[in-house]
């Protein structure tokens, strides 16, 4: 068969399966702007109310009331810990190195000090006036003498001339020192010198600095001046003196090695820290709030702080949120990006988990750091995972850190238990298929709780008391699980989501519109409960979502109950009303139930899925019965029939259960007809039955839009066969006894 046209503009509109945003472009927008503005507005108002409920402390004032430590805070008192590192620094001795040049100055001074007092005490050339004969220098009566006459002398200064002499030749050499030098015979000169070299070579060796000179010089001298033999008092006026003057500092200070010790010693003077363990006094009413203090307060941010800094801060942290979620879901979740309604239950969700850490936060400052573990982070997880989709419930890791992070920017540990309570609540929520299910998974989830707190402190040593977070997460699991069981049929039914607890309620039996379509089309409801079973056999098999599957196969002709008599199956003991219209009024009548159908789960709030596989469980294929009596009364000329008045007005199948349940529901009622007339049906037959609709169905491109691929559809083929078998499969004709012959 050749594919048509789609349906005109004026046909009847059926609803888009949810892979097909159904909302314009320009809408979705609208809701998505809206989405962020209201996740922005409420997180950032949740931050500024959580940081201004402190009392305001400041720096230097009094404080209006007790603060307590809400946790355990250290803060380093930066002047004690320079004033301690100072000391240790100035207790290092300097780092000196021995002076070569002035060990070799104290001697040299010494032999030249010696050298000066034999050069004053030499004698000196003068010139002496007079003849040979020892006349009168004068010359004589006649005349002067002649200068030429004059002749040198050597003559020994005077005592007096050899003081004033070196004097000039030692500055700063006291009278005594020098009277004593001169006094001196030449043997205790050369005494004299022995002895001082030797103890200047003595104390020339030492390493002595420049803060010990005098106390070397003074302890060398004690020793050896006893133990030398000097004459008279020179053993202080010469010896002394003269080292006094000639001895200077041996060492040298290494400036770089100096200060590098020093800068170790400091370095090894630990930070002086103040602790405030929990429910300490950081600060009492009225006392001064000092430079410690404040920083304690600072890092608890119990200081009142400014509101358009907290309102920045909120906002930063719920800007990232918005952004980081935007973009990982328009990426990595189109069927949430394109549906306003998923997009707002997200938000709501954010919201109240907000709304709840913040409470939470409030109540562990009061009570105590470890009541931070009461955090519900699991039931986010199980409820966006169960209303969203798996995937969606692995990403909201993010938001979750990231908000308890900003009512508690020290709860790293709360954090990492939040991360992997939503890790483990995801694929707990997988594969649930009944409420009992639900319930043992929750359980799961809240007796787990407390070890993954466990693991949380353990990985990041949080001094907390230990016994009450272990308590708070396993009363937070089971809080977790209660909000699951109270919340989720509240958010499937104001969203219309295909959550697993919704479509069990769905699968009801007592449903309104399945007890209407069992009153009124009872035919066409033994089909529908037929094809539920084929398709979900078949949507298990692929790993299509087999609840999904068959309650949608369950409401597919439920249009049928506005017109029940117009359809084959419920014509018991009636006459066929086709037989008096025209084709064209039948099939418009046979196509109209899939609007009916379409307009009925609308009104009833069925989820969108389930209406969109009730308005595409016959595609755009052809009602081929009455097609084929409009070609006979035209003579056999197909191209006088106006094929499109013969085409369902529906979609094709964009979904793999709708592909499932479009194929399970020709093949049932074509094996039905079939069995009606022969009774029982071999299995070849449905076979070549079930093959020959497939193939009809691919050639007509009824599956070109959907997810399903040639794979899945063996697959399905096979499960439609061995199920379609076993309820048409051959029976015992048992013989009839005599009366019922009668």
């Amino acid at each position: 068969m050749s594919p048509t046209e789609p349906a005109p503009a004026t046909a009847v509109a059926v609803p888009a399966v949810p892979v097909a945003p159904a909302a314009t472009p320009r809408r979705l927008l609208v809701h998505r702007l809206a989405v962020a503005a209201v996740l922005l507005a409420a997180v950032a108002l949740l931050g500024v109310v959580r940081d201004l409920g402190g009392p305001a402390l400041r720096l230097g004032e009094p404080a209006p009331e007790d603060v307590f430590a809400t946790r355990e805070v250290r803060v380093v008192d930066e002047a004690a810990t320079l004033t301690a590192r100072r000391a240790a620094a100035e207790s290092v001795d300097a780092v000196v190195l021995p002076d070569p040049e002035a060990q070799r100055a104290i001697v040299a001074d010494l032999r030249a000090a010696f050298a000066a007092v034999r050069e004053v005490r030499a004698p000196v050339e003068v010139e002496v006036e007079g003849d040979a004969d020892g006349g009168p220098a004068g010359g004589t009566a006649e005349g002067p003498a002649d200068p030429d006459d004059a002749e040198p002398v050597l003559r020994v200064p005077s005592g007096a001339e050899q003081r004033v002499a070196l004097a000039a030749r030692l500055p700063g050499a006291s009278a005594a020192t020098v009277s004593a030098l001169v006094a001196a015979t030449d043997g205790e000169l050369d005494l004299l010198e022995r002895e001082t070299i030797a103890i200047g070579q003595q104390l020339a060796r030492q390493r002595i600095p420049e803060d010990a000179v005098a106390t070397a010089l003074a302890e060398t001298l004690t020793v050896e001046l006893g133990l030398r033999s000097l004459p008279r008092d020179t053993g202080e006026t010469v010896v002394g003196a003269l080292l006094e003057r000639a001895l200077r500092p041996t060492v040298a200070v290494d400036l770089e090695a100096t200060a590098a010790a020093r800068e170790r010693a400091a370095a090894a003077v630990p930070e002086v820290v103040g602790i405030w363990r929990p429910g300490e006094v950081v600060v009492r009413a009225g006392e001064l709030v000092g430079p410690l203090e404040a920083a304690a307060i600072a890092q608890l941010d119990l200081g009142g702080a400014s509101r358009l800094r907290l309102l920045a801060v909120a906002l930063a942290a719920a800007g990232l949120v918005v952004a980081l979620g935007g973009v990982l879901i328009a990426r990595m979740h189109p069927l949430v990006w394109g549906s306003p309604k998923r997009l707002w239950a997200l938000a709501l969700l954010l919201v109240a988990f907000a709304t709840t850490v913040l409470g939470v936060d409030l109540l562990a400052e009061t009570a105590g750091g470890g009541w931070a573990f009461l955090v519900p982070a699991g039931a986010l997880g199980s409820l966006v995972a169960m209303t969203l989709g798996a995937g969606l419930g692995i990403a909201v890791v993010l938001p979750t850190v990231l908000l308890v992070l900003l009512f508690d920017p020290e709860g790293a540990a709360v954090a990492t238990y939040a991360a992997a309570s939503v890790l483990l609540a995801v694929p707990l929520s997988r594969g649930i298929e009944s409420r009992s299910g639900l319930r043992a998974a929750l359980v799961r989830g809240a007796v787990a709780a407390p070890a993954l707190v466990g693991v949380a402190l353990l990985l990041l040593d949080v001094r907390a008391d230990v016994p009450i977070a272990l308590a708070a997460g396993l009363i937070g699991g089971g809080v977790s699980a209660v909000v699951v069981q109270g919340a989720l049929p509240w958010i499937e039914s104001a969203f219309r989501l295909p959550t697993v607890t919704a479509l069990l309620d769905l699968a009801d039996r007592n449903h309104p519109l399945l007890r209407e379509l069992e009153l009124k089309a009872l035919g066409s409801y033994n089909h529908s409960v037929m094809v539920a079973a084929l398709t979900e056999r078949a949507c298990r098999a692929i790993g299509a979502d087999p609840l999904l599957g068959s309650v949608a196969a369950l409401y597919h002709d439920i249009g049928k109950v506005r017109q029940p008599h117009y359809f084959i199956e419920n014509q018991q003991g009636i006459a066929n009303p086709h037989d008096g219209l025209e084709p064209e009024v039948s099939a418009l009548i046979i196509i109209n139930h899939v609007v009916d159908g379409v307009e009925l789960a609308t009104t009833h709030r069925l989820p969108p899925e389930v209406v969109a596989c009730i308005g595409s469980h016959h595609g755009t294929m052809r009602v081929k019965y009455f097609h084929e009596r409009a070609v006979a009364a035209a003579g056999g000329d197909a191209s006088a029939v106006d094929e499109a008045a013969f085409r369902y007005r529906g979609t094709r199948p964009r979904s793999r259960e709708a592909a499932v349940l479009l194929l399970a529901d020709s093949c049932e009622a074509t094996t039905r007809a079939l069995a009606m007339t022969r009774g029982t049906l071999p299995r070849d037959e449905i076979e070549a039955t079930v093959d020959g609709l497939l193939d009809e169905r691919l050639a007509d491109g009824q599956f070109d839009a959907s997810e399903i691929t040639l794979r899945d559809l063996r697959v399905v083929r096979d499960s439609l066969v061995e199920s379609l078998v076993g309820i048409y499969h051959p029976r015992i004709a048992y013989p009839r006894r005599a009366a019922d012959a009668r």
